[in-house]
């Protein structure tokens, strides 16, 4: 059986910003399991079913932060997401970092790699700590509002804000709540 993508998320924000602590926040939804409840362990599974058909392979750590090359980051996930129908949702740097190039880019090599149905783009800003927004300010996340919009007709984009933690983790769920 092939591995068929339907949705692909990308949180996209700086590095402390809180783009895994928003992706967390979509455990609000009961569906996901976790009894509603936002987990807080460090480490967890990355495997979930979203339906009896479909699963969801959620990743916390950016491939930027974790150092990952391009062709790191969609090995790694095409060794995630083996057989099946699936949907991915992980946290991308708006600007390059380590090895990583940037959103766009990395978002541009997603849709070649796996050719998913959507695409959502979600921005997170402001920051819930006021001091990290310093040069990801209203003018930068317009820039990257018009680059996402211009990958791809499959590709929409949402700003989030960040201010109180926790909060728009059910719009990235409602992402995946799909026939």
């Amino acid at each position: 059986m092939a591995t068929y993508v339907e949705r692909a998320l990308f949180v996209v924000a700086p590095q402390n910003f809180g783009k895994s602590t928003l992706l967390r926040s979509m455990f609000r939804d009961p569906r996901l399991g976790n009894a509603g409840e936002i987990p807080t362990a460090l480490k967890l599974p990355d495997d979930f079913r979203l339906s009896g058909e479909r699963r969801l392979y959620l990743r916390l750590t950016s491939p930027h932060e974790a150092g990952e090359t391009p062709d790191e980051f969609i090995k790694k996930t095409k060794g995630k997401m083996v057989d099946g129908r699936w949907c991915f949702a992980g946290p991308l740097h708006p600007s390059p970092l380590k090895k990583m190039p940037d959103a766009t880019t990395a978002i541009h090599r997603f849709i070649d790699e796996f050719d998913p149905e959507r695409v959502r783009v979600a921005i997170l800003w402001p920051s819930h700590n006021p001091d990290e927004d310093g040069m990801f300010g209203p003018d930068v996340v317009e820039d990257l509002l018009d680059d996402v919009q211009e990958i791809d007709r499959r590709v929409e984009a949402v700003c989030l804000d960040g201010r109180q933690r926790g909060r728009s983790g059910l719009v990235l769920a409602d992402f995946f709540d799909f026939v």
